[in-house]
């Protein structure tokens, strides 16, 4: 899945235009809803704007087009695209110019080993340049765990997975059709069935509050997020507020991801950061003005697992 380094390019898109990282675009193209239109947000149905999208991004891979993506302050391997709504935060990773480390939580998943590394912040924070959570508990029964030589949780087949190697690169797929164990694998997380799979969302009218998660107060609508991997071998991780599954799968779909695993939900669970680094100080901002939590729950020790994407 590493993608060697190319030339830069322009990448144009009709629409309004992005000038620096510190131009906020609002237009986006809204996916359509797969689920019932008695459980729709009424800010989740609003028509798609033309962008122009215009950037030099230093590696081979661009952001997907439709989208009105602007570069971040800490990584040019980076891009974040909002919904006009706000509801809604994409954030593209160029997984062949970074590294993903997993830091496992004091708390989640449960019972999982943790090296002196994993509780030294030292060792993640001076590179990291993003951050994203894990997945859910252990004991919602919703796949299995590896981490460090130990089996924590039995890995179930048919299960989506995301896999951190050894050298810091990743995978996400199908456990036993795309993924299989190796011993040069550093983490294994499964988190239920995909969510996308071969560019096709797996939601259904059908879907109860339930299907994807077991959700507060039987709530349809809760805060959500997901990672999707792309054609061309880069990432995208997706936080929407208050939103359905069909709606975080059909983003993603619209993204290119040909496949996609959930990976936390509810109130404060979801959560995605940027950072940059000012001399001694790192200075990190939420990708998403509803993230609960503030961006600094990953400057340490935390009680559930997240990702820490750092420069190389």
């Amino acid at each position: 899945m590493l993608i060697g380094r190319g030339r830069s390019r322009v990448l144009f898109v009709a629409g309004s235009v992005l000038l620096s990282a510190c131009t906020m675009t609002t237009a986006a193209l809204i996916p359509g809803q797969n689920s019932s239109p008695t459980r729709a947000s009424a800010a989740q149905s609003i028509s798609p704007k033309p962008v122009l999208l215009l950037h030099i991004w230093p590696g081979r891979n661009q952001p997907p087009a439709g989208f009105p993506w602007r570069p971040t302050a800490g990584s040019p391997y980076l891009a974040i695209a909002d919904a006009p709504n706000k509801f809604v935060s994409l954030l593209w990773l160029d997984v062949a110019h970074l590294k993903i480390r997993y830091v496992p939580g004091f708390k989640y998943p449960e019972g999982s080993p943790r090296s002196t590394a994993d509780m030294t912040p030292a060792t993640w924070v001076p590179k990291m340049v993003a951050a994203f959570d894990g997945g859910f508990k252990l004991a919602d029964h919703v796949g299995g765990y590896y981490y460090w030589g130990a089996m924590v949780a039995p890995l179930k087949p048919g299960l989506a997975t995301i896999v951190v190697y050894k050298n810091g690169s990743v995978r996400v797929g199908r456990w036993g059709r795309d993924l299989h164990q190796t011993t040069d694998m550093l983490m294994i997380r499964q988190n239920m069935y995909p969510l996308v799979d071969q560019g096709v969302s797996q939601t259904k009218s059908s879907d109860t509050y339930r299907t994807w998660g077991f959700t507060f107060n039987h709530r349809w609508l809760v805060n959500r997020s997901a990672l999707g991997v792309r054609a061309d071998g880069t990432f995208v991780f997706i936080y929407g507020h208050n939103i359905t599954p069909s709606t975080i799968a059909d983003y993603l779909v619209q993204a290119g991801a040909r496949f996609a695993i959930d990976l936390d939900m509810n109130g404060y669970f979801p959560a995605g950061f940027i950072y940059r680094h000012v001399g001694s100080s790192v200075i990190g901002s939420r990708i998403n003005p509803h993230v609960v939590h503030f961006p600094a729950i990953y400057l340490v020790p935390y009680q559930k697992d997240f990702f820490s994407v750092q420069s190389l």
